[in-house]
């Protein structure tokens, strides 16, 4: 892909190849290969044309598992134990990166897969299921043992999931 990486208040733009365009929505990048649920069987995470890809229709907790977030770039591939994003702008590095960004007052908007659309906390982020192995109780949550002060320096005063 040719173009620019995004920031808080800046959409993404992809230049090449094909039409140019700019959004500032991201994707999960799990729900979109069939790493999603890598132990079900393949019959069920292959499609009868033989395409890769996961029945959605089969899944659980749909309103909790993210499809398309505020985002600085095309899509990510959230894991609990990811780095950190050092700054209050987004980061253009792996895991959580693209979506925590301080958008919209602390939070970013996001689309479900139960076709639901709501505002997501930025520590939030944390507990959601971007797939199936995805522990929505890890280190970064309150569940998890997760402390204000664990937190970088501009996300500290931010709600507690």
């Amino acid at each position: 892909m040719e173009g620019r990486w995004g920031r808080t208040f800046e959409a993404w733009e992809m230049t090449g190849p094909g039409r140019p365009f700019r959004t500032s929505y991201g994707f999960n990048g799990w729900l979109f290969c069939c790493d999603f649920d890598a132990s079900l069987p393949a019959r069920t995470r292959w499609g009868s044309d033989g395409i890769p890809g996961i029945r959605v229709s089969t899944l659980r907790g749909k309103a909790n598992i993210p499809v398309l977030l505020d985002s600085t770039m095309p899509y990510s591939h959230p894991r609990e134990l990811f780095p950190l994003p050092p700054r209050r702008g987004g980061s253009n590095g792996p895991g959580m990166g693209p979506f925590c960004m301080d958008r919209h007052s602390e939070h970013v908007n996001g689309l479900f897969l139960d076709w639901s659309v709501r505002k997501i906390g930025i520590k939030e982020l944390w507990t959601l299921k971007w797939h199936l192995q995805f522990d929505t109780a890890n280190a970064w949550t309150k569940a998890g043992g997760a402390l204000p002060e664990d937190w970088p320096h501009w996300m500290r005063g931010f709600k507690d999931y």
